[in-house]
């Protein structure tokens, strides 16, 4: 009888960290893009969607890294690698958005950027915003092809992936 595989495998470790962070970006993307309108009633909405969405963006970061370690142990198992290689890539992409929001943002907040209206930074900082989530729901989309349509990490294919034919 072959023994169960440990559920710590380092292929599991990337679902495990990946989700926190999607919550946390979609979330403080909300709160952020409310208080643009809400921001006289409701004072909490800015300075929580910034914190959420810093935190967001450090798991995010992780969550790269660790879908980095997944991909050298999944990749031999997939039928179509090149789905691997485009979640990686708009992983990156999702990454790079709200980075820069981030620190554009703190420029904002600390005011080094006051030769342009901060209606105009507000604006450009949530069409990013929107941007980012619109990525971020790609890579889920992606990321679910590869464990739903390909199992990885799940369940390994017959020999030659006829299934996929």
């Amino acid at each position: 009888m072959q023994e169960p595989l440990s559920m710590w495998r380092v292929e599991l470790i990337h679902p495990f960290v990946v989700h926190i962070p999607v919550g946390l970006l979609l979330i403080g993307s909300i709160f952020w893009i409310l208080s643009l309108w809400l921001h006289r009633r409701y004072t909490f909405l800015r300075p929580s969607g910034r914190l959420l969405l810093l935190i967001g963006t450090v798991g995010a970061w992780i969550a790269v890294y660790t879908g980095t370690l997944a991909d050298g142990q999944v990749a031999r198992s997939l039928c179509d690698p090149t789905i691997a290689k485009e979640h990686e890539r708009f992983a990156f992409t999702v990454g790079y958005l709200f980075s820069a929001f981030v620190i554009v943002d703190w420029l904002v907040v600390k005011d080094y950027l006051t030769f342009i209206t901060k209606k105009y930074l507000h604006v450009g900082l949530a069409i990013l915003l929107i941007a980012g989530c619109g990525f971020l729901g790609y890579v889920g989309h992606l990321g679910g092809k590869l464990v739903y349509q390909q199992s990885a990490a799940v369940y390994q294919p017959t020999e030659g992936c006829v299934e996929f034919e």
